[in-house]
């Protein structure tokens, strides 16, 4: 299959425009973003809740077309940084973006200030359908500073910490490596390299894994220097806004109260003994003593039974939520027919995977790299189980609902991973295929319940020293991330060479607004993993009430939504459910052993 038909086509989002029409678009948002300012920042004082709706129901209208033309310049630069095209018009789209948010900036500061005045505005019959849009402004409103300062902000993230954030993830992006690979010398790209730290050979995984962090440590200068900036940036910000802890942003982000996620990082630690018998339990399925820091992230096994083409892993991904409900079958199969999904590799191309809105057509965009692997076939459905939330959300919700927690926004994308467990284990025939899919499960789960949430806690101690007024450099860096490690692997592991760096390699670490994002993966892995048994228990009788939970959106905060669930997530037995499901399939892969 040629790249081609392996790229998506994001024309749709300027329908069709060229570079030069481009342009000319995104300087129409901003002509636009000023009209709309003009009209309704001088009113907002003394407005009433119908007006406040008439400005809202415009200010969502407006929203969608923006950010479909912003998105087009940014997923364009994604899939191949070294397009001279590309980077111009992502350069565009970026200043448009900075520009726009700091002539909206005025609404939501006046609004918000107008609700802290009148707060039974919000209680107004008329604004139901966002009320808690506005009571999220109402709550961020304390924090805000005067007009001129949060413009000022903008501006200095646009050439600042935005700067920083780009110029890491291009310069990673482009590098390639000279290795020897399949008995000869190759060239591979980022992404090519990184996926071989998944290889089922040891011997090549340990070659990629230190071959790809020497390169890191190599680089060290530029990548301690991004950390330090933006996080440092984060504290001063935090400070100036009167936040009461670094991690005030995010839980203003995400909907969610300090002492759930305090609870959640706690718990991760006081478990992490589960992940070690775990790992135990893969040293012996890998008929080794002790895993090594590549063996972590590895495949269960050195001759993988399964491996998926591209139209194989479709007829696969299709299936599996075709079973769960017709509709996110065909949802998830129109991604496909409509070129929605990059899963090309290329030089150039930004290394991860996620999925994003196209708000016009109310539908998404999935963002890959595949290499016919499981783990690759996992991550496929998980980013189209996120289009399957997307398109519930976006044909029940308001357009200002749709943003959601990324608490609840991983709940379509994991669920898609079970169902995908629960297809190809239907299709086993040997024990060692079933073998293969329960601990690539359980791989996944324990390595984004605690590999992952420890991120959160080396997030903690770099706030920590840079509050004491230390110097964030490499060293530091890579101390602070192996201290985090051994709080959650102790002794179970023999890291390879260059392993401290992997917190340079982690693209959330450098993303200027999403700081302390990693918890949220955590979270929903394991409430995930609870709606599943939840799931198997009442079988057909659970799927109105998880559509309803999926298309939500941001109507109410995390906590509520999932109370009207049945969870609570206050309570520290919500928390045992997932692993619950967990030892499930510990238990099964234990018997086939």
């Amino acid at each position: 299959m040629t790249e081609s038909e392996r790229s998506w086509n994001l024309s749709v989002l300027v329908d069709g425009a060229p570079a030069d029409k481009v342009k000319e678009l995104l300087d129409t948002m901003v002509d636009r973003a000023k009209v709309f300012t003009e009209k309704y920042e001088d009113k907002i004082s003394s407005m009433s809740a119908a007006d406040i709706k008439e400005m809202l129901d415009s200010l969502q209208l407006f929203q969608i077309e923006f950010n479909d033309v912003i998105n087009y310049g940014m997923l364009r630069f994604s899939a191949d940084t070294t397009n001279k095209e590309s980077g111009q018009i992502n350069g565009w789209s970026r200043q448009t973006m900075s520009k726009i948010g700091q002539i909206l900036k005025p609404i939501d500061l006046n609004l918000g200030k107008l609700l802290s005045e009148k707060p039974e505005l919000i209680q107004a019959p008329v604004l139901s359908g966002l009320k808690h849009y506005l009571e999220r402004l109402h709550n961020e409103s304390r924090y805000h500073l005067s007009e001129g300062e949060e413009k000022a902000i903008i501006q200095k993230d646009l050439n600042g910490i935005r700067l920083f954030s780009q110029l890491h993830s291009s310069w990673v992006s482009e590098k390639t490596f000279e290795v020897e690979y399949e008995g000869e010398q190759k060239t591979l790209t980022y992404n090519e390299l990184s996926s071989l730290r998944m290889n089922p050979s040891r011997e090549i995984r340990r070659m990629a894994t230190e071959t790809l962090y020497k390169s890191y440590s190599n680089d060290k200068l530029l990548h301690a220097f991004a950390l330090r900036s933006i996080c440092a940036d984060h504290l001063a910000m935090s400070k100036l806004r009167g936040h009461p802890s670094p991690m005030t942003q995010s839980l203003l982000d995400q909907d969610v109260d300090e002492e759930a996620i305090d609870t959640l990082l706690s718990v991760i630690e006081n478990t992490s003994d589960k992940f070690r018998t775990f790992l135990t339990l893969k040293a012996k399925i890998l008929g080794v003593e002790k895993l090594e820091g590549n063996d972590v992230i590895a495949p269960p096994t050195e001759n993988p039974v399964w491996r998926f083409s591209w139209d194989e892993a479709r007829k696969v991904v299709v299936d599996a939520f075709a079973s769960f409900d017709p509709e996110y079958g065909t949802v998830v199969e129109n991604m496909f027919v409509n070129d929605r999904i990059d899963s090309a590799n290329r030089k150039g191309k930004t290394s991860g995977a996620f999925c994003a809105r196209h708000g016009k057509a109310k539908s998404s965009f999935v963002f890959t790299s595949y290499n016919e692997t499981m783990t690759d076939l996992y991550t496929l459905a998980h980013e189209l189980g996120h289009s399957v939330q997307g398109h519930v959300t976006y044909h029940t919700q308001a357009p200002l609902n749709w943003k959601t927690s990324s608490c609840l926004a991983e709940m379509g994308s994991i669920f898609g991973e079970l169902l995908l467990t629960d297809k190809i284990l239907s299709m086993s025939e040997s024990k060692e295929e079933k073998i293969e899919i329960l601990s690539s499960l359980l791989n996944n789960f324990y390595y984004t319940v605690y590999y992952v949430g420890l991120r959160a806690l080396f997030e903690k101690s770099v706030y920590a020293v840079i509050d004491d007024g230390k110097l964030i450099d490499a060293d530091t860096a890579c101390n602070l991330w192996d201290a985090a490690k051994k709080r959650v692997f102790a002794d179970s592991v023999e890291w390879n060479d260059y392993m401290e760096f992997e917190w340079a390699r982690i693209p959330h670490h450098f993303i200027p607004t999403f700081r302390f994002y990693n918890y949220s993966y955590s979270f929903a892995q394991m409430l995930v993993f609870a709606l599943y048994e939840v799931y198997k228990q009442e079988g057909a009788a659970f799927k109105n009430r998880f559509r309803d939970l999926l298309g939500r959106g941001s109507t109410k905060n995390v906590k509520d939504n999932l109370l009207d669930f049945g969870f609570d997530i206050t309570d520290p037995a919500f928390w045992e459910l997932g692993t619950k499901q967990a030892n499930t399939f510990l238990e099964e892969l234990k018997k086939l052993l």
